[in-house]
């Protein structure tokens, strides 16, 4: 049987109905482009609060509250005022800050450092170690001069101890790993066995010597979790190391006998995040049951 062409006038019906469908796809792409767009400014720009707990038979009495702020590149984003405030209303014992204080195009550190000046009003003791951008383009002396002025300690490859209700903890530094300048050893050597050690640290890269360590949990940021996140799946890209796909993005990893916390940090180097918000954690240590 042979087959006839549709009829001529048949044609342009079916062109009209190929455009409506394909304006239709434009618009449904349209809406979802606008979606993401949408929830990628409000991670930016809206901090949440992230909680972890962890226990130890070395902490005694009541849990040692610790809040960790990772990764503030400047504190430009809008929200800046509400992190000191979310930081008074959690009432931590101490105040970690991971690194990263400021971004590679940073000029001048007066609004890092008003920020750190209300910060230190709150009357919480603040400690910091540096992340990769405090030690590029010449802003390491800077940076540590200003934290110096709001007499906050910084440690680089050293341990403090920080003892009170929760028992005996110490509190050691190191300086930043993506640098190579971290050097976990050195900071624990002299530590107390008896103590929670508790590590403060810039980036994940400190997994080896930590898994090498007898500390119990180190916190650092660096990642920002990657900043665009597929669910279920996690980070796409990580800066440095990891790459594509990266193991440690982002949360709670095992290292040796030790636990590593990520924190996706507060601030970012482009303004752009996807399933993985702007965030500071509170970490909560327990006495062991």
């Amino acid at each position: 049987m042979s087959q006839t062409s549709p009829p001529e006038e048949a044609r342009p019906g079916t062109a009209r109905r190929l455009l409506r469908w394909a304006g239709r796809l434009a618009l449904v792409a349209l809406v979802l482009l606008a979606l993401v767009a949408g929830m990628s400014w409000y991670e930016v720009t809206h901090t949440r609060l992230e909680q972890l707990t962890v226990t130890s038979s070395k902490v005694s009495g009541r849990p040692l509250r610790v809040l960790q702020i990772s990764d503030l590149h400047d504190v430009t984003m809008p929200q800046r005022d509400e992190l000191v405030e979310m930081a008074r209303a959690q009432k931590p014992d101490l105040i970690a800050v991971t690194g990263d204080l400021v971004n590679m195009y940073t000029k001048d550190l007066e609004r890092i450092s008003q920020w750190f000046g209300h910060l230190v009003a709150l009357g919480i003791p603040v400690y910091a170690v540096p992340g990769n951008h405090d030690h590029w383009d010449g802003h390491i002396g800077p940076v540590l001069d200003m934290l110096a002025s709001h007499d906050i300690p910084v440690l680089t490859n050293r341990h403090v101890a920080f003892d009170g209700d929760w028992g005996r903890v110490d509190l050691v530094g190191t300086d930043d790993y993506y640098s190579g300048l971290g050097d976990l050893p050195s900071a624990m050597r002299g530590t107390r066995p008896d103590a929670f050690q508790l590590v403060l640290t810039h980036s994940p890269q400190v997994f080896d010597d930590l898994a090498a360590s007898d500390a119990e949990l180190a916190i650092c940021g660096h990642t920002h979790g990657g900043q665009v996140r597929i669910p279920w799946v996690g980070a796409i890209h990580t800066p440095g190391g990891d790459g594509w796909f990266p193991r440690l993005d982002k949360g709670l990893f095992p290292a040796g006998q030790a636990m590593l916390y990520i924190d996706s940090g507060v601030g970012q180097t482009l303004p752009l995040r996807l399933f993985t918000p702007s965030q500071m954690t509170l970490v909560t240590i327990t006495p062991a049951a």
